[in-house]
């Protein structure tokens, strides 16, 4: 099992990996300085606004999918999920995380990405690299669909309202599924009930 400060500065080594990224392909692909993935959106205020109205009504949503549905029994089957669900991070240790996340990977994958993919393929790759697409049941694949439509709607969000936005979403999206996995563990770690069948919804 992953210690919290590893786990911790894994977020953070993320962040920095992405930022890397997000610099090599400005270099090659855009030929523009990081500063300019901000030029166009909202205000400050607007975007962090829109970004958390974003974040919270996903969060809800997704949340009430989870717990109203037999998602909540093959949660255990994402890697990044049981590995959240085993760690006991401190509020602070959240909001970390949530931020290293949000910054980060937006700025790789909207910021940087999308504007070169689109936003269909820069979700694909988004959900994939996290291990979302698992086609073993109805349930795993409606669960990868949802993260997919959560991507694509960060990447509405970005070419909208401007990329400040999309890192508040995410990050404030981030923060509460990790609230509520701490409040409610037992909610996101159901076990599938004796005789019932795997491909069942």
């Amino acid at each position: 099992m992953a210690s919290r400060s590893g786990l911790l500065f894994l977020s953070l080594a993320s962040a920095v990996i992405y930022l890397s990224l997000t610099l090599l392909i400005l270099r090659f692909f855009h030929d523009a300085p990081l500063a300019s993935l901000f030029d166009h959106g909202f205000g400050i205020p607007l975007q962090l606004l829109a970004g958390a109205v974003f974040g919270i009504l996903a969060a809800a949503g997704i949340s009430f999918v989870i717990w109203r549905t037999p998602i909540s029994k093959i949660l255990k089957d994402y890697a990044i999920v049981e590995l959240v669900m085993q760690m006991r991070f401190t509020r602070f240790d959240r909001i970390q995380i949530s931020l290293f996340a949000g910054v980060g990977e937006e700025l790789l994958f909207r910021g940087a990405m999308q504007p070169v993919l689109g936003i269909w393929l820069t979700s694909l790759i988004f959900v994939g690299i996290h291990g979302y697409f698992k086609f073993h049941s109805p349930r795993h694949i409606l669960f990868g669909l949802m993260m997919f439509a959560l991507s694509v709607g960060l990447g509405l969000l970005y070419e909208w309202a401007g990329l400040i936005a999309a890192m508040t979403a995410h990050a404030v999206y981030d923060f509460i599924m990790l609230e509520v996995s701490h409040r409610y563990p037992a909610l996101w770690h159901s076990e599938t009930p004796e005789g019932s069948e795997d491909d069942a919804l």
